[in-house]
C-alpha cells in the first residue's frame, strides 16, 4: 500500500529565519497561524529565478502551503498577502528579538493561535514607532501564558490577596509575587503598580519600564534555561554604551 506524504491548508505565516541547505534551496522556520512553529524545505529557493525569492524575507505575511509527515517539513508554496512590515533601526532589533523568543520558546508543531495574532500586531505596532518597549512587555507575557510559564499578576503568591499598587512585592520566577522582607535576597524587587500596569496593559512610567524589563528578564532567563539571545547581543554591539542614562533615552532596550 502506498503511502502518500501529508498535506496542510494553506495558513498564514512569518519566517522566523532561514539558512542554506543544499546549493540551491533553504532551511526556513516559519510560525504559522494554525501548525504554531515548523520547519521546512524551500526547494530550489536559491536559484536567481525561483518563485521564494523576494518572498521568504522576515516580517513578510504570507500565506504557505507545506506537506510532510516528518520533523522537517517541504514548502511547496509561499506568496505574499499584505505589504512587508517595514521595521527602522531599533525597531527592527527587536522583531529579532520577537523572531528569537518564538524560536527558543515554543515547540515545534503546537498551535499557538492565541500568540499568532498577538506577534502580527507587535509587528504591526513597531512599524509604526508606537511605545516598543510596551509592546515588547505585553508580547512577553502572553508568550509566557503560552508556554504554560505564565506571571502571576494579581495576587501575592503567599498570602492570596489581591496586588497593591503601594506594596514593594519580591517575585520569585518559580513562584510569583510574595511581599517582600528581609529574610530573602533572591528573585526581583518590583512594585505592585508595575504589576498592575502590565496585567491592565496601562502606559507605563519611567520606574515601571525599569522593573517590568527587569522582571521579564530574569523570568525568561529561567525558562530558557542559559540559552543566550543574539539579539541582544546585537544590540549591545550596535550601541555600546547601552548602560548609560543617555542611550537608555535614546534607544529601546530589550
Amino acid at each position: 500500500m502506498t503511502t502518500f506524504p501529508k498535506r496542510f491548508q494553506n495558513q498564514s505565516a512569518f519566517l522566523l529565519q532561514h539558512r542554506p541547505y543544499s546549493e540551491t534551496s533553504l532551511l526556513v522556520d516559519l510560525f504559522t497561524e494554525k501548525s504554531g512553529r515548523i520547519t521546512a524545505i524551500a526547494k530550489g529557493a536559491r536559484r536567481l529565478k525561483s518563485s521564494y525569492r523576494g518572498v521568504l524575507l522576515p516580517f513578510q505575511p504570507l500565506s504557505v502551503l507545506f506537506t510532510g509527515k516528518g520533523d522537517v517539513k517541504t514548502l511547496t508554496g509561499a506568496e505574499p498577502v499584505r505589504s512587508r512590515i517595514i521595521l527602522s533601526r531599533d525597531h527592527l532589533m527587536c522583531g529579532f528579538y520577537l523572531n528569537e523568543l518564538i524560536l527558543k520558546m515554543l515547540y515545534r508543531y503546537d498551535p499557538y493561535e492565541t500568540l499568532y495574532p498577538v506577534y502580527e500586531r507587535a509587528l504591526d505596532e513597531l512599524s509604526r514607532k508606537s511605545d516598543a518597549e510596551f509592546t515588547l512587555r505585553r508580547f512577553e507575557k502572553y508568550l509566557l501564558e503560552q508556554v504554560g510559564y505564565g506571571l502571576h499578576l494579581q495576587r501575592d503568591m503567599s498570602t492570596g490577596l489581591p496586588i497593591d499598587e503601594h506594596v514593594v512585592y519580591r517575585y520569585l520566577p518559580e513562584v510569583g509575587p510574595i511581599v517582600n522582607n528581609s529574610s530573602r535576597s533572591d528573585g526581583v524587587l518590583i512594585h505592585g503598580d508595575a504589576l498592575i500596569a502590565l496585567d491592565q496593559e496601562e502606559v507605563f512610567t519611567e520606574r515601571v519600564r525599569r522593573e517590568l524589563k527587569q522582571l521579564n528578564r530574569t523570568v525568561l532567563a529561567t525558562h530558557l534555561q542559559g540559552k543566550p539571545l543574539n539579539s541582544r547581543r546585537m544590540f549591545a554591539q550596535l550601541y555600546p554604551g547601552k548602560d548609560s542614562a543617555e542611550t537608555q533615552a535614546k534607544h529601546v532596550e530589550f
